[in-house]
């Protein structure tokens, strides 16, 4: 759950003049290359980590997402999500490989 709440907190101070007074939105842009495939890959480490499932909160990550989308930006960078699916994959099954070779040894 905290990572979606992350996400479409990113994305309001991205899109929004809150913080930054800025005409164009690049601090979007670097959260959508920078800052959510990050998110996306510690959520997988932690939940590996945690020997949990996940799937579920992958799910609400990407629906954080897709709000933040929707209410931010166009549908195109929908496109984003299967990358962060991957980071999250990676991170998770990494992490598991990791668990795996240590307690072999």
């Amino acid at each position: 759950m905290l990572p979606a709440i992350a996400i479409i907190k990113i994305g309001y101070f991205s899109f929004t003049d809150v913080i930054f007074q800025h005409t164009d939105h690049k601090y979007f842009f670097i959260s959508l290359i920078v800052l959510y495939p990050a998110i996306f890959l510690i959520q997988g480490v932690i939940t590996a980590i945690l020997k949990s499932n996940i799937f579920i909160p992958l799910v609400i990550s990407i629906l954080g997402f897709v709000i933040t989308i929707s209410l931010w930006a166009n549908s195109s960078a929908l496109g984003y999500v299967f990358v962060y699916i991957l980071f999250a994959l990676l991170g998770y099954g990494v992490t598991r490989l990791f668990q795996k070779r240590k307690r072999t040894n």
